[in-house]
């Protein structure tokens, strides 16, 4: 698949070009059935999704369904899940069935265990939250895959 990169913040654009490779997308300036969409403005982001939908053809048919002509992957910046959930879903409903939206969260680190939790935590010998990449790409592989999703936020975690 091809994938087109709107506003990526310099932080996340060598984790998010090694989680295309890991997803097989391909990179793109233009003809691209899926947008990541890095805008934290609200506003902007509407722009930026009514502009590629404007860009793909109708939904197309399978029987009675209908299948999308394209996705919006919207990765939304740490702790900002709860502010731009509205916008998110407003998004999907505008779009739909044209267009499949759904956005990455970059949650926040978990706190540090309470000292009583630290010794169970080792312990239980959990591997840990993926790197970055890693994480990206199972989120990624999760939504492009998902044939009905639309209108969900996925929460990444995952080592820096």
């Amino acid at each position: 698949m091809r994938a087109l990169l709107t506003d990526i913040p310099p932080a996340l654009a060598a984790p998010l070009t090694e989680a295309l490779a890991l997803c097989d997308l391909v990179p793109v300036q233009t003809d691209a059935s899926v947008l990541l969409l890095g805008a934290g403005d609200p506003a902007q982001a509407l722009a930026r999704i009514a502009d590629f939908a404007a860009s793909r053809p109708e939904a197309g048919r399978a029987g009675a369904d209908r299948i999308a002509s394209g996705q919006v992957v919207w990765l939304l910046p740490a702790g900002q899940a709860a502010v731009l959930q509205g916008t998110l879903a407003r998004a999907a409903l505008a779009h739909a069935p044209q267009l499949r939206v759904n956005a990455l969260h970059l949650a926040p680190r978990r706190p540090p265990p309470a000292p009583w939790q630290a010794a169970w935590t080792a312990a239980t010998q959990h591997p840990g939250p993926p790197l970055l990449p890693q994480a990206l790409a199972q989120a990624l592989r999760l939504i492009v895959q998902g044939p009905a999703l639309t209108g969900q936020v996925v929460n990444v975690v995952a080592r820096r």
